[in-house]
Parts: C-alpha cells; structure tokens; sequence
C-alpha cells in the first residue's frame, strides 16, 4: 500500500501547506480567529484560575516547575476544549474543502472508484475480522469478572497519574495504543470519495494496514499535541492525509488485493 513511510506525511503537510498561498487563504481566516480565541480564553482562565488550579497540582506534585508546567499544561488543555466544541463542524467543513483542494491540485480529482476486487476483498476481511470478534467475546465471558477488575484498576492508575493532568500530552499517549484509529478521521474524505462509506468499512480498511495508519497516527498527534498551535496542524495533517492519498491514487494502488 505504500512506498513512503506514511508517517513522514504529517510531516510534508507542514511544508506543503506553509508553501501554498492559495490552500493557506481557505483556513487563514478561520486560524487567525481561533488563534485570537485560544490567547484570550488561555489569558482568562490563567488570571482567574491559575492560583487555585497551582495549589490543587501543589498537592499533588509540588508548586515547583512541573506543577506550574502541569497547571499551565492544564489550563491551555481547559480553554481548548470548549473552543473545539464550538466549531468542529465549520472546522470539519474546511478540513474536508482543503483535502479536496489538495486532489484537485496534485491533479488525482475525481479519485478511481473502489473496484469490484477491492470490494470483495473488503467484505472478505470484514467477515473475518466479525468472526474473529465472536470468538474473543465468547472467550472473554468466561473472563468478565476479572477484566472489569482490571479495567477499573487501570482506569484509577491513569486517573492518579500525572500524565492524566497533562491534557495536550493525551493524544501521543493514545496514539501508540490507537494510532490507526486516530487516522481514520483524516482518511476518510478519501475513502468516502472511492465509496467506502460506512465507519465499519473504513474501520476495516485501517485494521487491514493498521501499521500504516499507526504511522501516520503518531506523526499526527505529536504535531497536534503543540499548545496553541494545534488549530494550524489539524489542518496541515490533513493536507498530509491528502498527499498519501493523492500518491495512492498516482500508482493506482488497491486497498484490498
């Protein structure tokens, strides 16, 4: 499926984003005001908050420099989340406009429709893959009592560790454990516009190159674990996810063999 190591793409979104006037005037305006709005709702929340939020974490950690990292880690963390909230659909809208500026540009829109090979090969994998997840719930059953103990254990280790205060650190923990599914957002315009269109398809696809996706993932949520500047690279790793796929669609390559 692949030629370029897929987690180098994040990467070349950064570079080819940076050098494309024309992709940069789609999102200029929406990123210079969630810039203003992330500053403002930052400074806010650290003039009426940070003394009471430091010596909660003092608590905890100590009010030395990693409790008032971890506070102001904290509090980047608190702002963001509202801001996404409020505008992940327009941000969405943009994401899914810019991917296709990218085909259009790289000269690969429209994309090759999944082929009947593909097709088969997708529906194969699919019914293996349901098979398999019978077999372990009827296996794991037998185990309920035990992995409910150890779900609720870890859940409690994770709630008491540091790290859990780390907000912005999150996504690059997941994405060791989770990376592949962390790329399915990114990919799927391009599934989408080859008619792969249900999450369960498209969640077949990432598990058939789930190394691949796992990649990509990771390069993905390092960049995006930036404070502040995370708005500017959700769009750069999609304009990544545009060039793997507009290389995919140069060499023909088929999803499913």
């Amino acid at each position: 499926m692949i030629s370029t190591p897929p987690g180098v793409y994040p990467l070349r979104g950064v570079v080819h984003l940076s050098r494309r006037p024309n992709l940069n005037k789609r999102i200029g305006g929406f990123l210079a005001g969630m810039s203003a709005a992330s500053v403002g709702a930052i400074a806010a929340l650290a003039w009426g908050t940070y003394g009471t939020q430091l010596k909660f974490i003092g608590h905890r950690m100590g009010a030395g420099v990693f409790g008032k990292l971890v506070t102001g880690l904290l509090i980047i963390g608190e702002a963001s989340v509202p801001l996404y909230f409020a505008f992940s659909q327009t941000m969405r809208i943009l994401q899914e406009k810019l991917f296709e500026d990218v085909l259009r540009e790289q000269g690969v829109f429209p994309v090759r429709q999944i082929s009947g090979s593909e097709l088969d090969g997708l529906n194969t994998f699919m019914q293996a893959q349901a098979a398999k997840r019978e077999a372990e719930c009827k296996s794991r059953r037998t185990l309920q009592g035990f992995v409910m103990h150890s779900a609720s254990s870890a859940a409690m280790s994770a709630m008491s560790s540091p790290l859990a205060s780390v907000v912005p650190f999150a996504p690059v923990l997941l994405s060791f454990t989770s990376g592949d599914k962390a790329t399915i957002p990114f990919m799927s315009n391009y599934l989408r516009m080859r008619g792969i269109k249900s999450y369960d398809q498209q969640m077949a696809v990432a598990d058939s190159h789930k190394l691949a996706y796992r990649q990509f993932g990771i390069a993905a949520a390092l960049l995006s674990a930036v404070p502040v500047a995370s708005w500017a690279f959700a769009f750069s790793n999609t304009v990544g996810a545009a060039l793997w796929a507009a290389d995919l669609e140069k060499r023909k390559v088929d999803l499913f063999k």
